[in-house]
């Protein structure tokens, strides 16, 4: 008996993890809160990394969108839950290549008030080029 409930708990678990992988690759644009006339371009998974102490920082994961009107990002686990960002193209006053752990998968928005947002995507040079095509048409 115990052998078999061992079995079922272990079958459950197992169902668990292969829904947290189903769940963390597919995108989730029903998530994302969006304004009169603005819609999606593209969602894609990525990281926004907070700087916390000195040169540490900390990532969190979850899905960047490109709307035409802005940049959002909705941490996807627990520790990133409240970290979602809204960034206008008409606040952003630059943006440039960054490094994340010594790859070279990284951005920094800059906004017009000196905030810095650092972001890291596969292929960032495609969303650099992006962000920066829609800022100019914005």
């Amino acid at each position: 008996m115990i052998g078999f409930i061992g079995n079922i708990i272990g079958f459950l678990f197992f169902c668990l993890i292969v829904y947290l992988i189903i769940y963390s690759i597919k995108t989730h644009p029903e998530k994302f809160e969006l304004e009169e006339g603005e819609e999606i371009i593209e969602i894609k998974k990525g990281d926004y990394w907070v700087p916390e102490f000195m040169w540490k920082e900390s990532q969190n994961s979850g899905e960047i969108a490109f709307t035409n009107k802005r940049i959002m990002f909705k941490g996807m686990f627990i520790n990133s839950s409240d970290k979602n960002i809204s960034i206008p193209y008409s606040e952003i006053a630059s943006i440039k290549k960054a490094f994340v752990m010594m790859f070279p998968v990284a951005f920094i928005v800059t906004t017009k008030d000196n905030q810095n947002y650092k972001f890291a995507i596969m292929k960032r040079d495609k969303y650099i080029k992006l962000i920066n095509d829609l800022a100019q048409s914005n």
